[in-house]
């Protein structure tokens, strides 16, 4: 999910929140490994450099501090620079010619724009009283957030100035105007302006899904099944190998996800004031419908989701029978009359879980299954198997100790009595009564 760290300056009116620019991590507070440097394909299809013009200035204050801003009339960015600003005026002219000259091509091939909360998108170059000073990661984005409710505006911080000083083994990037107007150049500012499009709208700020975004803006892909995003966006490589998606799906994939978002069909609550988020699994279920078949597999076999947040469904029937669910990592043995009809399984939010000692709250957000209705009830015991990662457990954790929990939405969790663990199969199986949320955890 989208990872929250802390700002890097207490702000009085203006409550600055960070969202992770590589938001697949489940975990609060994990490391950002967004925009991270990435081989540049050094392809600018053939265009002519963007025209280098002056653009209008106004000072403003952002957090307290003064700022110039440049921005032309309808853009929904802008350059953003602390006084007193260290760069070159024309540099900055030429930054956002850069970015101006990609910014149709990002939003088609994201297939929509920035939501009017989040803008001004302000694009910092180097680090200030926003921004902080250049930690590991190249790039990140975050959005405003006053009071309870997010915007209005957000934030691309690129530590362009810091680069250009990079020490060895690092190559330092100098400031000039063919730099900044260089296609390539413009990978990471798309990768980060990318993932302020999926704020308030999805759960997840996908690191694969913007990654293959900047890509194709920066010449670098024409295709998901490419190798660049093979290499670094392996999620929708997968979805396009297994499930023959390819840009046009994942545009129309997130329009339909904007459309669900904007007009109430969210499930995700993160933010006040604003509609429901959309959840991965809605989002997995457009890209079904685009691809003709269910992309459960592909989304898993990238390695940067987990099954239980891609989410499943099944249905359950009087006959009964093994359902297999989640790629075979959860498994339902229904004997025949254990429901008098037919029901329809569907996934709740991975979001809600138990307390656990906190060196294991990666792993039981990891092993979090809610079936849905959580009401429905067996009229005799029904097996259920769930798989666990071992990757997943703690350093000193001991294995033999998990067992499996059901947690109702309004009280604590309830160990299953008879529960068992197998480490050699690595699963956790018990004999269960009801549908609802059940986690693998230690006693």
């Amino acid at each position: 999910m989208p990872s929250f760290q802390a700002p890097p300056r207490a702000l009085l009116c203006l409550l600055l929140v960070f969202m992770s620019a590589c938001g697949d991590d489940p975990e609060p507070g994990a490391p950002s490994d967004a925009g991270v440097s990435r081989p540049d394909a050094g392809v600018d299809a053939g265009r002519p450099p963007p025209e280098v013009v002056a653009v209008p200035r106004a000072q403003v204050m952002l957090g307290g501090r003064e700022y110039r801003a440049y921005q032309r009339p309808g853009d929904t960015f802008r350059i953003v620079c602390e006084e007193p600003c260290p760069l070159e005026e024309t540099y900055l002219f030429a930054r956002y010619a850069g970015f101006r000259a990609v910014k149709d091509d990002l939003v088609s091939v994201a297939g929509v724009d920035v939501s009017p909360r989040m803008v001004p998108v302000d694009i910092h170059l180097a680090g200030d009283s926003l921004c902080g000073p250049k930690g590991t990661v190249s790039g990140s984005a975050f959005m405003n957030q006053t009071g309870l409710e997010p915007g209005p505006g957000s934030n691309v911080c690129l530590w362009e100035l810091e680069a250009s000083r990079a020490p060895p083994p690092e190559v330092p990037r100098p400031l000039t105007v063919e730099n900044a107007v260089a296609l390539e150049h413009q990978v990471l500012v798309a990768h980060e302006y990318a993932h302020v499009v999926l704020f308030l709208r999805h759960e997840l700020s996908h690191e694969w899904l913007v990654r293959a975004i900047s890509y194709r803006v920066g010449g670098q892909a024409g295709s998901l099944c490419d190798d660049i995003n093979q290499q670094f966006a392996p999620t929708a490589w997968e979805l396009c190998q297994r499930s023959g998606l390819d840009y046009a799906q994942l545009a129309e994939g997130l329009r339909k996800t904007d459309t669900l978002w904007s007009t109430g069909g969210g499930t995700v609550a993160l933010h006040a004031g604003v509609p429901l988020a959309t959840s991965v699994y809605q989002y997995r279920r457009i890209l079904d419908a685009l691809a003709g078949g269910d992309t459960l597999a592909a989304c898993v076999a990238g390695g940067e989701l987990r099954a239980n947040q891609c989410g499943d469904s099944a249905r359950f029937t009087p006959a009964g029978g093994t359902v297999n669910m989640y790629a075979g990592q959860v498994r339902w043995e229904l004997p025949a009359g254990a429901l008098v009809a037919e029901v329809q399984v569907e996934p709740a939010s991975w979001r809600s879980g138990m307390v656990v000692p906190s060196p294991w709250n990666a792993f039981m957000s990891a092993h979090n299954y809610a079936f849905e209705p959580a009401s429905g009830a067996f009229k005799q015991p029904v097996r259920l198997t769930v798989a666990y990662d071992p990757k997943f457990i703690p350093e000193g954790g001991a294995e033999a100790s998990l067992t499996l929990y059901w947690k109702p939405d309004d009280g604590p969790a309830q160990a299953v009595v008879g529960a068992q663990v197998d480490t050699g199969a690595n699963t956790v199986s018990a004999s269960v009564s009801k549908l609802g949320r059940y986690i693998v955890s230690p006693r």
